[in-house]
C-alpha cells in the first residue's frame, strides 16, 4: 500500500514544502513498528533535503528595509544562507563598492579598505531553535549584534547596540528584484541643488559638470540606497564647497517631520561624561544633532561642581548637526556676545568675501535649525548671533579635542 502526504517542515528556521511516499505493510509489522519505520524513513528524507538544500546552496533573497528610527529607513537587499552547523550568513549585494568607486576599488579591496567582495553589509551567527542571533558591521551605524527569524517569506530582526538597546530593525519580504531604480531621484537631486545652492555660479564650474556626469551614472547603476548614499557623498566631497550632503530619511504617513529636539526611542548616546579626576570633567559630543537633550542634562551639572577647573570637550568624529544642539552647548560655556558667523542665500548679490556687505544682514539667534532654515530660504542671508546667556557658565579651563572629521557646526 502506498501513501503520499504532503508536510510543511522547518529545516534550520527556513521553511520549505515537499511531498514524500512511505511504503508499509500493515499485514506484516505489528503498529509501533510501522510507527518506527516511517520515522526512519521520514528521518533519511529530511537528512537527504537538507544537505542536498545546502549542496544547492541557493540563498533566499529578500528586499529590505533597515529602519533606525527618526526616518532614516535604508532599503536595499539581503541574501539568507544557511552553512553547516546552523551556521547562517545574510549579505547585501556583491559588488556595492565597484559601483560605488569604480574600479579603483579593486585596488582599495587588495590594500583592506573595502570589504571583500564589495559586500557592505555581513551578518553571521548561529541559529538557535526557531531565531538568528549573529554580529555585524553595518556602514554609518558600527558594530551591532542581530536577533531575528527567517522564513519562506520574510526576514525580520533586531540590530541591538553594544549596551543590549535596539537601535534598529531588519524587515525583508521574498523578491526576484535586484536593484532599486534610483534613476528616478536624478532630475529631482539636480533641481533641488539647483534651487538651494548658495551661490549659482559654481553649478557652471568644470567640477559641477562632471559632479553631474558622475551622478547620472551612479543612479543608473547603484542597486541600493547604500550604493547611492555613499557613491553620493563621496563625489560631493570633490566640489568646490561644502554641505552638500544626501541624507536617507522617509516621510511619515501623514507627512510631518519629527522635530529635532525630539529623542529618538532607543537611540544611542550621543554625549558621553566621565570625571577624570576631582577637578577635571570630560564630555565627548558624538553629533550636534541628536544631543540637545543630553548636554542640556550634562553641563548644569557640570556648572554646579565647582571643584571642576578643567573642562575636557571632545569633539573627534563628530561632523556637526544642527543650530539647536550647538546652542544648548553654548548656553554653558559663552561668557560674552558671540558674532557666530554669516551666512548668504543665492538671493543676495555678492561675489565672494564681502565683510562690509555681509554685516548688513539681518541678525538672528534662531530657538532652533527649521527657524534658521527657514529664514534663510525667504531672505538674503542672516547674520547668526549669540547672546550672553543669563543663566551660570563654566569658568574653569576649557580644552577642545578635535580631528580631521571634526566639522560644520563644530
Amino acid at each position: 500500500m502506498v501513501k503520499k502526504s504532503s508536510r510543511f517542515v522547518k529545516f534550520n528556521g527556513l521553511a520549505r514544502n515537499f511531498i514524500f511516499t512511505l511504503s508499509t505493510q500493515s499485514n506484516l509489522q505489528p503498529m509501533h513498528s510501522n510507527t518506527k519505520m516511517k520515522r526512519i524513513i521520514l528521518n533519511s528524507v529530511l537528512f537527504f533535503l537538507f544537505n542536498h538544500a545546502l549542496a544547492q546552496n541557493n540563498p533566499a533573497h529578500f528586499k529590505s528595509a533597515l529602519d533606525f528610527g527618526n526616518g532614516t529607513v535604508i532599503s536595499t537587499f539581503l541574501d539568507v544562507s544557511m552553512v553547516e552547523n546552523n551556521q547562517f550568513k545574510i549579505t547585501s549585494p556583491k559588488n556595492a563598492d565597484l559601483r560605488i568607486a569604480g574600479g579603483k576599488a579593486r585596488l582599495a579591496r587588495l590594500l583592506g579598505k573595502m570589504p571583500k567582495k564589495g559586500i557592505m553589509i555581513t551578518i553571521k551567527g548561529a541559529q538557535k531553535a526557531d531565531s538568528l542571533f549573529g554580529e555585524t558591521k553595518i556602514p554609518m551605524f558600527g558594530k551591532m549584534k542581530f536577533k531575528g527569524k527567517v522564513n519562506q517569506q520574510t526576514l525580520s530582526g533586531d540590530l541591538i547596540d553594544e549596551d543590549g538597546t535596539s537601535v534598529g530593525t531588519i524587515h525583508g519580504v521574498l523578491s526576484t528584484e535586484e536593484r532599486i531604480d534610483q534613476t528616478v531621484l536624478y532630475p529631482k537631486i539636480l533641481k533641488t541643488i539647483q534651487d538651494n545652492i548658495y551661490s549659482k555660479d559654481v553649478l557652471q564650474t568644470k567640477a559641477y559638470k562632471k559632479f553631474e556626469k558622475q551622478l547620472e551614472k551612479l543612479c543608473s547603476k547603484a542597486h541600493d540606497d547604500i550604493e547611492l548614499y555613499f557613491g553620493f557623498n563621496m563625489r560631493a566631497q570633490k566640489l568646490p564647497f561644502s554641505h552638500l550632503t544626501l541624507v536617507i530619511t522617509q516621510e511619515s504617513a501623514d507627512k510631518e517631520e519629527l522635530a529635532e529636539n525630539e529623542p529618538v526611542p532607543n537611540a544611542p548616546k550621543s554625549v558621553v561624561f566621565e570625571e577624570k579626576n576631582t577637578t577635571t570633567a570630560y564630555l565627548q559630543i558624538k553629533n550636534f544633532s541628536s544631543s540637545t537633550a543630553e548636554l542640556e542634562e550634562a553641563l548644569p551639572k557640570i556648572v554646579a561642581n565647582t571643584a571642576y577647573k578643567n573642562l575636557i570637550i571632545d569633539l573627534r568624529e563628530n561632523g556637526g548637526g544642527g543650530i539647536s544642539a550647538a546652542f544648548a552647548f553654548a548656553k554653558y560655556i559663552v561668557t560674552e556676545d558671540w558674532e557666530v558667523g554669516y551666512f548668504p542665500t543665492n538671493k543676495l548679490q555678492y561675489s565672494g568675501y564681502q565683510p562690509e556687505l555681509f554685516k548688513t544682514l539681518p541678525e538672528l539667534q534662531p530657538k532652533d535649525t527649521e527657524e534658521f532654515g527657514n529664514e534663510l530660504k525667504k531672505s538674503p542671508g542672516v547674520k547668526l548671533i549669540f547672546k550672553k546667556p543669563t543663566n551660570p557658565v563654566f569658568t574653569g579651563n576649557l580644552y577642545v579635542l578635535t580631528n580631521g572629521h571634526t566639522a560644520s557646526t563644530c
